[in-house]
């Protein structure tokens, strides 16, 4: 299945649709066909005729009214959407930008405020413009590591023949190199992908000093057995998942990095650092290679901010901030791309990837969506998916009583990308941070709720 953004003669007619089309569902062809029947036996004076082509009409209507997931199809109010959220959000950030789609396609976007002040040259906020997405960015490299377990084929691969599950237990110390080894403190060997996935390492995110993998892996603040498989919440995590997607790709990508650490004479800090370089590069080359370039159309994705000054969102200090506000690079900071935050993306690109990892195989497939949550699961059992909210109405209404989501947090920047029922994806995006990512949550929750009180 494939999916691409379609534009017509104005914003608000853009939408992601599949397969290259609008998804008009079978059941409103057949109401088509039935009303030109219709039509036609009234046209040529045929009462009989008509009368039992009303019948077949009705019918065809009343099927539209059918079970989905215990409720009946639903209805979205657009514009109550709209209003709820652009009043929660819009008076109180310097800029904004959402989108909402539903099954592949956009129900509304929308974009106030502005990407970059007067002292920055002025530049207003679209849902094409670039923004730092923070720790969102664990949710691109999270789904590439699902996706590569479920797809991985190949005479150098990991686990061929094995299930998902088996997949995400192994340990991921059995696919690192030896740098990384070396002075390991006890336990550290034991930490599973799947634990790396849910933030259940042990990795201690209070750490002081040294927050690098080294330090993590070799200091004594590091990694603590008592939080061993306790979720709680570390960058490192997914630094580490970040660099883990091509040694888990490919077998020997270890064994060659061994080598060349080796040849180079490389002590285990360089050795260390030349690892990093080597995976950091190869990680944002395989989700490009593998997920990216093939989207319809294709997102980029970029981790050096400062190259997109001129089109950017700068990050400020608050809605009335007037004094030049900030635009930031991993590049700069680490050398390479990281699993764990730094790249700027629009939340239009960002919800063609919601798209297509919500409307077909391409990131995951369906098996993978449910391993990363299901409503039978323990909301701490989730893979990838940052934070869990409980929330009674979607609980009565949808039998979703948990809002799973992710946010980020870079500087002046906050984004929130949640996953509602019905198969609703939002992607909200601000750059100052008047507003905290559990606020930007609660409105697009409320948002979605003012869409679709109608229908009870």
């Amino acid at each position: 299945m494939e999916l691409s953004i379609e534009q017509g003669s104005g914003s608000n007619n853009d939408h992601l649709v599949v397969g290259g089309f609008d998804r008009i569902d079978a059941n409103h062809i057949v109401i088509l066909r039935k009303a030109s029947y219709v039509r036609n036996a009234m046209k040529t004076g045929n009462f009989i005729k008509a009368v039992s082509a009303i019948i077949l009409l009705v019918g065809a209507i009343s099927a539209q009214v059918r079970p989905v997931g215990g409720l009946t199809t639903m209805s979205f109010n657009k514009a109550g959407f709209d209003q709820s959220l652009q009043n929660a959000v819009g008076p109180n950030v310097i800029g904004y930008q959402y989108v909402l789609i539903k099954n592949g396609q956009v129900v509304s976007e929308k974009a106030g405020g502005v990407a970059q002040n007067a002292a920055d040259g002025t530049l207003a906020m679209t849902t094409s413009t670039p923004t730092n997405i923070g720790s969102v960015a664990k949710f691109l490299s999270g789904t590439a590591m699902i996706g590569l377990m479920e797809k991985s084929a190949g005479p150098f691969v990991w686990d061929p023949g094995a299930t998902l599950q088996q997949k995400l237990n192994r340990k991921f110390f059995t696919i690192v190199p030896s740098v990384w080894k070396t002075g390991a403190k006890a336990g550290v060997e034991n930490i599973t992908i799947r634990q790396l996935l849910q933030h259940r390492s042990g990795f201690d995110d209070a750490k002081a000093n040294n927050r690098n993998v080294l330090g993590f892996l070799k200091d004594a603040d590091g990694f603590q057995q008592s939080q061993f498989d306790q979720r709680e919440y570390s960058n490192i995590n997914f630094v580490l998942n970040g660099y883990l997607l091509p040694m888990y790709a490919t077998s020997s990508f270890k064994d060659n990095l061994n080598n060349l650490v080796s040849q180079q004479n490389l002590n285990q800090t360089d050795g260390d650092a030349y690892v990093r370089q080597m995976a950091g590069t190869a990680m944002h080359n395989l989700m490009k290679s593998r997920i990216w370039d093939k989207m319809t159309p294709k997102i980029a994705p970029n981790c050096d901010g400062t190259s997109l000054s001129n089109t950017a969102a700068f990050g400020y200090t608050s809605k009335n901030d007037s004094a030049q506000g900030a635009i930031s690079s991993i590049m700069d900071s680490q050398g390479h791309c990281g699993g764990h935050g730094g790249y700027f993306m629009s939340s239009r690109a960002l919800a063609a990837y919601l798209a297509h990892f919500s409307a077909s195989d391409l990131i995951v497939t369906s098996a993978g969506r449910n391993a990363m949550y299901n409503e039978s699961m323990n909301p701490n059992d989730r893979l990838v998916w940052s934070s869990s909210t409980p929330n009674n109405w979607l609980g009565a209404k949808f039998k979703m009583p948990n809002v799973i989501w992710s946010n980020g947090i870079a500087g002046g920047y906050r984004s929130v990308i949640l996953r509602l029922p019905q198969n609703y994806y939002l992607v909200l995006l601000t750059n100052s941070p008047d507003l905290s990512v559990s606020q930007l949550q609660a409105a697009g929750v409320n948002a979605f709720i003012a869409g679709m009180q109608h229908n009870f």
